[in-house]
């Protein structure tokens, strides 16, 4: 297997690359206390050919077998030749528990040419903590310039993407990213984040002193431990149940394992066909519920008429568009969440009204939505 992926990356000189895997190799490179080698010579081969280094600090255990008291070196990080002196402080954070056996490594990547930024992708916007009073006096604030300033742009791609800005430029004032927590659950609680602590506290005990005693505070903490998630778990998972409203109880179904789901009966159709598998399940429904007998009335002058005057632009059709869009669905070029776009134009409706209007009537699609 570590043949195989290593094979498919090949590096050039110029290349600046960190590799970062459980490698389940053992080597006395990295653990002093291995005497005959495993699984390490299609790896040391890999690093020597492009002329990597080792990240990790040796002889310091990254995994920790809990059913047989071993520790051993099988976390591993190598970086490119011209990557190395960028990588800094390598260690094991002590406090923190990945509820593995494995530790939490901790590094950090110096450089001025980089620009780290916030994945947005896993950082959410945090509705809950929007001061929504300051982000409409804000947007009050700057109305008059965005109006002036669009009625100088002709282009309506140029009039949406600054539209566009300024709800973003108010976006980053007042509405704050989600931090992103290993128990971000519904279900946990301070109970279990006390319990989690004392567990990674024990651990931290056997890992000096290596007894008897040690290890059996560390088994019987661990079973409470996990019989107390099991038990919020359950609990939320009744409450949840018995307090679902109309469509939300749809949402129980991504909470079972497929296995434990009944399969949809077989159903027969008009004439007495029995219909098993899906996609002819599926036709059977539709067909029931579309009979063959309903005709649509085509107007077919009115179809052969290229010039259709539509009617105009009403305000409360654009209202009516922006309102009932999903409350949390976000556009994908800038992630913002449609009831952020909802609430400006609350505030800035006579804006809205001049920029969609144009769009509309102009039969033009911006490019960034």
């Amino acid at each position: 297997m570590i043949e195989r992926e290593l094979a498919k990356v090949m590096l050039n000189s110029e290349q600046k690359v960190i590799i970062i895997e459980d490698f389940n190799a053992h080597h006395n490179w990295w653990n002093a206390k291995i005497s005959n080698s495993i699984r390490t010579k299609a790896l040391i081969k890999w690093v020597n050919l492009h002329k990597c280094n080792l990240i990790n600090t040796s002889d310091i255990n990254t995994y920790h077998s809990y059913s047989d008291q071993l520790s051993s070196v099988l976390d591993l990080a190598f970086a490119s030749k011209n990557m190395r002196n960028h990588i800094k402080n390598w260690h094991i954070d002590e406090n923190a528990d990945t509820e593995f056996n494995h530790e939490v490594i901790l590094f950090t990547i110096v450089t001025k040419k980089v620009k780290l930024v916030e994945n947005s992708l896993n950082a959410s916007c945090n509705l809950q903590k929007v001061d929504w009073k300051d982000f409409d006096e804000h947007l009050q604030k700057t109305k008059d310039k965005m109006i002036v300033k669009m009625q100088r742009i002709t282009s309506l791609e140029a009039k949406i993407i600054y539209l566009t800005e300024c709800i973003k430029n108010t976006v980053k004032l007042f509405v704050f990213k989600q931090r992103i927590y290993a128990k971000s659950k519904l279900w946990w609680n301070n109970e279990l984040i006390e319990m989690q602590k004392t567990l990674s506290s024990k651990k931290r005990i056997w890992k000096r002193c290596r007894n008897d005693d040690a290890w059996a505070e560390i088994v019987q903490m661990w079973n409470s431990y996990h019989d107390a998630i099991k038990l919020i778990k359950n609990q939320f998972w009744i409450n949840f149940l018995n307090n679902v409203e109309e469509k939300k109880v749809f949402q129980i179904y991504k909470f079972i394992k497929s296995r434990l789901i009944e399969k949809l009966f077989f159903i027969e159709n008009l004439q007495k066909e029995l219909k098993i598998k899906f996609n002819e399940k599926c036709k059977t429904f539709l067909k029931a519920m579309y009979s063959s007998s309903l005709k649509i009335q085509i107007n077919e002058e009115l179809l052969l008429n290229e010039s259709i005057q539509w009617s105009r632009v009403i305000k409360g059709k654009i209202k009516h568009a922006i309102n009932f869009s999903a409350f949390r669905k976000a556009l994908k070029s800038d992630d913002m969440l449609f009831v952020i776009i909802q609430r400006a134009y609350k505030t800035i409706l006579k804006i809205f009204n001049l920029v969609y209007s144009d769009l509309i009537e102009n039969d033009y699609h911006s490019k960034i939505y």
